[in-house]
């Protein structure tokens, strides 16, 4: 049978499919067990139980909707918009210091459209980002050697950076849009040993910075007049410290997990969640799967992660050509530093950052750009693995 008329579901990975339709209604259930309470007693969400998850999942369905939709296009032709792409992601970045900029938490992260809502433009960025850089190291592939082709990587990954630190102190963000451009650099191109003394004095610096606040630990009082960021890695480092302000999240969390054990309290049976833990369906959601769901739960999610991030890989390396292979590194990259980030600040291995867990965290614009955007674009490279030889030989004929 022709690839064309193999129905959609097995011309693609079906694999790839189960994966994230798994793992969006693992989230989809998580968001209903983390806000059903809140929005049940609270006039803002209309008493409804289920007002959260409902909108979440409706922005899931119009992600999918927009993988069968998209997973048609040809790839290729973001070649043609790379450069439009990656200043729209920038402009958008502005857009946070105009009155259309929503503040929350210590950092601006979203602009208020008109007639849409509210969407978070670091996630437009990261798409952006991915394709210049897939684009850049695709049009310079015969000088993957050169130290200048590095550093312009490296230049075209900070420039958004830098303006997601500074203008929406979004540093989860700009950490995660940092780290997809240092894989995709280190992973495509011929400067192995620049990559790795830069990370090692990165390491360095970062490593200064935390023992300048050990060795110096402030009183409670005098976080209050420090820099979020300082609080937040004070915390860190003594949450108990500072249990009445910056470490409470982080000791909040700690407790659920210690509560859930092996096997977990049961759905719906977590107390911290209860108020106890600020953005229980965002950053902390990880918090609450250990509660109720335990270890076990817990590991399963991972599985369905790891799952998801394999079968992406097996299509980034079988990708036709070096753009698609870049496409998917980037996709590759994103999911698995948000992933690994988000977790490690649920156990308290790393400063709370305020970053959410891909697909399970609650948040309409993060969900729908992960399927519409990112997840689209690799199954319109995997559409095409099979494609490839038949133009080939054509080509030959």
């Amino acid at each position: 049978m022709n690839r064309r008329e193999t129905p959609i579901i097995v011309r693609n990975n079906y694999m790839l499919w189960i994966a994230l339709v798994f793992l969006c209604a693992y989230g989809a259930m998580m968001v209903f067990s983390a806000t059903s309470y809140q929005c049940g007693i609270s006039e803002k969400y209309n008493f409804d139980t289920f007002y959260l998850v409902k909108r979440q999942i409706m922005f899931m369905g119009a992600g999918f909707v927009g993988i069968l939709v998209l997973q048609f296009m040809d790839y290729r032709i973001l070649k043609h918009f790379a450069v439009l792409l990656y200043l729209s992601g920038i402009l958008s970045i502005f857009l946070l210091k105009t009155p259309l900029g929503v503040s929350a938490n210590g950092a601006t992260r979203w602009v208020n459209l008109p007639g849409i809502g509210q969407f978070q433009v670091s996630e437009w960025v990261k798409i952006c980002v991915i394709v210049f850089l897939a684009y850049l190291i695709d049009r310079n592939k015969q000088h993957l050697g050169s130290v200048k082709l590095t550093i312009y990587l490296w230049i075209a990954g900070a420039i958004p950076t830098a303006l997601l630190f500074e203008l929406s102190n979004d540093l989860s963000s700009s950490a995660v849009v940092l780290g997809i451009c240092f894989i995709m650099s280190f992973i495509s191109t011929k400067t192995e040993k620049l990559h790795i003394a830069v990370f090692l004095a990165a390491i360095l610096v970062v490593a200064m910075y935390v023992w300048s606040i050990w060795s110096d630990m402030p009183t409670a009082e005098e976080l209050q007049d420090m820099s979020f960021r300082v609080g937040r890695i004070a915390a860190w480092l003594d949450p108990e410290r500072y249990a009445a302000n910056q470490g409470h999240q982080t000791l909040q969390g700690l407790y659920a997990i210690g509560r859930g054990g092996v096997f977990g309290k049961g759905l719906g049976g977590s107390i911290q969640k209860l108020g106890q833990i600020p953005e229980a369906e965002n950053d902390m959601i990880f918090s609450v799967i250990c509660e109720e769901l335990g270890i076990i739960g817990a590991l399963v999610l991972i599985y369905l992660f790891g799952y998801l991030i394999y079968q992406i890989a097996r299509v980034m390396v079988s990708a036709p050509d070096l753009f698609g292979g870049m496409l998917g590194l980037g996709v590759f990259a994103h999911l698995t530093l948000q992933a690994i980030f988000n977790i490690c600040v649920n156990l308290a291995l790393l400063p709370n950052t305020g970053i959410p867990l891909p697909f399970i965290s609650y948040g309409g614009t993060a969900v729908f750009c992960l399927l519409a955007g990112e997840m689209a674009i690799v199954f319109s490279i995997e559409h095409r693995i099979g494609e490839e030889p038949v133009r080939r030989s054509r080509k030959r004929a």
